[in-house]
């Protein structure tokens, strides 16, 4: 989907339903913002409302999984520290 947004007087910018809802964003959902020259990039906020725990000798993650991608997510566990 693509529309066309308006600065408002405060110069906010808001995103219709149609539009988060296209992108699958709920709504109050906090958005990562990154900007290049002519760019405005906007993510959403990965969920860190999980923990690992042991099961036998694997470790599970209990919390929803991200919109990660695999690639991404396999190189981020194999650099983890704490």
């Amino acid at each position: 989907m693509k529309t066309t947004v308006e600065l408002d007087g405060s110069n906010r910018i808001v995103l219709s339903r149609e539009l988060r809802r296209a992108a699958g964003i709920p709504r109050r959902q906090k958005l990562i913002a990154s900007a290049t020259p002519g760019r405005i990039v906007l993510e959403v906020e990965a969920n860190v409302s999980g923990r690992i725990i042991k099961r036998e000798k694997l470790k599970v993650w209990t919390g929803l999984v991200p919109g990660t991608p695999i690639e991404e997510a396999v190189d981020q566990s194999r650099h983890y520290t704490r």
